[in-house]
């Protein structure tokens, strides 16, 4: 039986969210570990599952949005996103015979806000017992 190669031409390409990157990198070590205690097996199932959710992460970020639908999915004005093209926030492709923007899905991320910001569980529910009406 032939063990299969650490994941050593695995990389996290450019542009991912940064918690998938972290997920990825995590999910690299983890299977170097199967190897070293000798799940060779998993180690290679896990290691394909890798590499397809590694691609299907690449052209899901990659999909083209028009503009009303990367408005849509941020919450925001259509004029918003127009704002943040022209000023070159974000970049445009214009793939369409009348030149209408299209937008990076991956390039939203730009838009959505600070990701680094956490959640705080405490925080929130004091913001709900504020909201809560008066019995």
């Amino acid at each position: 039986m032939q063990l299969p190669e650490p994941l050593n031409d695995v990389t996290v390409p450019a542009g991912f969210p940064v918690w998938l990157a972290t997920f990825i990198s995590e999910a690299i070590a983890e299977n170097q570990t199967l190897l070293e205690n000798g799940a060779a097996h998993a180690a290679a199932a896990r290691g394909a599952l890798l590499h397809k959710l590694i691609a299907a992460a690449q052209q899901y970020l990659d999909g083209e949005l028009t503009v009303g639908e990367a408005a849509a999915l941020l919450n925001k004005h259509p004029e918003t996103i127009r704002r943040a093209v022209r000023k070159g926030a974000i970049p445009d492709s214009r793939s369409t015979p009348r030149g209408h923007l299209r937008i990076r899905r991956g390039d939203l991320a730009t838009l959505a806000g600070d990701p680094t910001d956490r959640y705080d569980p405490v925080a929130d529910a004091q913001d709900i017992a504020q909201r809560r009406r008066p019995l």
